[in-house]
């Protein structure tokens, strides 16, 4: 498991007034069909995050002309194919991207600040737009180099290693909609909030069951229950996580035994897992890293014929694939957490275990139910650990964005890997080339003591780092009488000593990407001196 609040350990920059910009979005329609016809519903505050003040629409058509070429300051627009097909680019001084609109079931919400250009039009195209205002010929930008120039004056100054109020203007509006409604249906525990947002992850993860729990630290710690795993059960995992990981084998009753990670990408070692297994070994939790799945298949053969439970800390990994199959659905069963950092963030705490396990399903759901099916009736031990449904409400908004937004943080990641590359004393992470990573962080590794000094400038710059972690579980105080020292996992606590995580959301602008470049370049020479070696 992993925490990714913004703590004193996080290196943030001082805010700035300057206004972030919005992202382009496809969203759905409400749609409702029927053998006489489709019903067609886009309302203000539901489906688009402002409300309207024009309509017009676009038609007669030819097939090779273009419309477009222009940007808009303060105006919002919702874009809506209602016959044919139409290619809408969106453009900034950084980046370019493109979206088909064929049908009239999904709209394209275009925020102020980008150009446009729309064109690809389908024979008898028919095209709706709806806008925050009325015409104002001095909100357009019709030259590109006036939008270049005017869209440098309004850059940020600071690049904030996360910013969640950016996603207000995203998704706030639908939420707080949702929200309200659980609150007007008076169903304040359990009901159809969650029962619906539990189906719709588990089809999301491609696994039978998903059932939600209080928050991340209690999907691991109930699925060990729920697995008959306590006193005199040893459960492995690797020394580089978040503790929480550690805590879940505490709260279940069991020993924690820790082993070391890949040098390449934190992950736990195969290897050494295989080392730790012994007749007392009852389950090993591998975490998906920063987003990045460990190497399942290999820890499934290590656990075939043995009864050992593999559980997935899945907490940093929402969307992430493994050979092709979502990480959620590749052991006994796995925990998620929800907290609002992560790549699908709740309001506050929040987590769910996944499993194809159904027995397993029913268990996890009694433990954390006060071990109870009936009221005043209670069958075995349990705990109070349920999903709220108000929090199950904002992520069933959420979870339909889920793929698009990793998709960004991807498209981020690459940037970063390309713009970065060749830098003495700098290490970037590498990725399996069976895995599909979400990025929910980007940490680079820092050679020869530097790390500081590279935070420090670029906090002079304004961009905001994290570091994940600053500390191995084996060296944490709780832990001293475990009898861990230093050296015990190497790789490990070289990796607390050199990593620093970039910014990287799906809310960062391409612009924002390149100026942690550009910063990070400065700090480092493109090749290496003579003579000198690297040492990581």
């Amino acid at each position: 498991m992993s925490s990714d609040a913004v703590s004193s350990a996080s290196r943030q920059p001082a805010p700035d007034e300057e206004v972030v910009t919005e992202l382009p979005q496809v969203v759905p329609i409400q749609s409702i069909y029927r053998p006489d016809g489709t019903l067609g519903v886009i309302e203000s505050y539901r489906h688009s995050p402002f409300s309207y003040a024009r309509f017009y629409f676009l038609t007669n058509l030819a097939e090779d002309s273009a419309r477009g070429e222009h940007a808009h300051k303060t105006l919002r627009q919702v874009f809506v194919c209602l016959r044919g097909a139409v290619t809408i680019d969106i453009r900034t001084p950084s980046e370019t991207r493109s979206f088909r609109l064929d049908a009239p079931d999904r709209a394209l919400i275009l925020p102020p600040g980008y150009w446009r250009h729309l064109h690809g039009f389908a024979e008898g195209t028919l095209v709706g737009v709806l806008a925050s205002a009325n015409y104002d010929e001095t909100d357009y930008l019709r030259n590109w180099n006036d939008y270049t120039a005017w869209h440098a004056a309004r850059r940020r100054k600071t690049v904030p290693y996360l910013d969640l109020a950016r996603y207000a203007p995203l998704v706030g509006h639908r939420m707080a909609d949702a929200m309200r409604e659980v609150v007007v249906s008076g169903q304040l525990i359990g009901g159809p909030q969650v029962e619906d947002f539990e189906r719709a992850f588990a089809a999301y993860c491609g696994t039978e069951e998903a059932i939600g729990v209080g928050n991340g630290l209690q999907a691991l710690t109930l699925a060990l229950r729920a697995y008959g795993i306590g006193p005199g059960d040893e459960v492995i995992l690797p020394a580089n996580t978040f503790i929480a990981t550690a805590f879940a084998v505490l709260e279940a009753g069991a020993v924690p035994v820790l082993v070391d990670v890949e040098e390449a990408t934190g992950l736990i070692s195969v290897a050494a897992t295989r080392t730790a297994i012994t007749e007392k070994t009852a389950a090993i939790i591998p975490v998906h890293l920063y987003g990045h799945p460990a190497d399942m298949d290999a820890l499934v053969e290590l656990v075939r014929n043995r009864q050992i439970m593999l559980l997935e800390d899945a907490c940093q990994a929402h969307g992430a694939r493994y050979k092709g199959r979502r990480c959620g659905a590749l052991g006994d069963a796995a925990a998620f957490s929800f907290y609002p950092t992560k790549n699908l963030g709740a309001l506050g705490d929040a987590g769910a275990v996944t499993t194809g396990d159904r027995r397993l399903a029913e268990r996890i759901r009694l433990a954390g139910n006060y071990g109870s099916q009936q009221k005043y009736e209670h069958v075995t031990f349990g705990t109070n650990s349920r999903l709220d449904p108000l929090q199950a409400a904002a992520l069933k908004v959420k979870l339909p964005h889920l793929d698009g937004w990793n998709a960004r943080r991807a498209d981020h990641a690459t940037r970063y890997l390309a713009g970065l590359a060749g830098l003495y004393g700098l290490a970037l992470p590498h990725v399996h080339a069976w895995a599909e990573p979400v990025w929910h962080v980007f940490p680079v590794r820092v050679a020869g003591g530097r790390r500081d000094a590279l935070i420090a400038h670029l906090t002079a710059q304004g961009i905001g780092t994290n570091i994940h972690y600053p500390k191995p579980i084996h060296l944490q105080d709780c832990f001293r009488k475990r009898g861990w020292k230093h050296g015990n996992f190497p790789v490990s606590e070289r990796l607390a000593q050199q990593l620093v995580s970039l910014p990287l959301d799906p809310t960062h602008t391409a612009d924002e990407i390149d100026r942690v470049i550009v910063a990070v370049r400065e700090f480092f020479p493109a090749q290496a001196p003579v003579s000198a070696e690297i040492v990581l």
